[in-house]
């Protein structure tokens, strides 16, 4: 994934969740270059009725490419990125 987007600084947003087959799964969202930018804050919901079966691990990968449609979230914007520490 990083070696598709070029110069991310950001960290990887994350969930882990144990559950059973059929339920389903939130993965977070954020901007690849400043995890404070709050208009990339979302997640995208996952669900594979019949996996994860016995003895196996359901793995998703989610991105998008750009931010919330109609973004009123406020905080540091997209066109502020500094680029310098993953954070602003």
């Amino acid at each position: 994934m990083r070696q598709r987007l070029s110069n991310s600084k950001a960290i990887v947003p994350s969930a882990m969740k144990v559950a059973g087959m059929g339920s389903s799964i939130d993965i977070p969202l954020g901007h690849t270059n400043a995890a404070y930018v709050r208009s990339h804050f979302d997640a995208y919901e996952v669900n594979v009725t019949d996996s994860p079966r016995a003895n196996e691990i359901m793995f998703c990968l989610a991105m998008t490419k750009g931010p919330r449609i109609h973004n009123r979230m406020g905080g540091l914007e997209a066109k502020d990125i500094l680029g310098k520490d993953g954070l602003r």
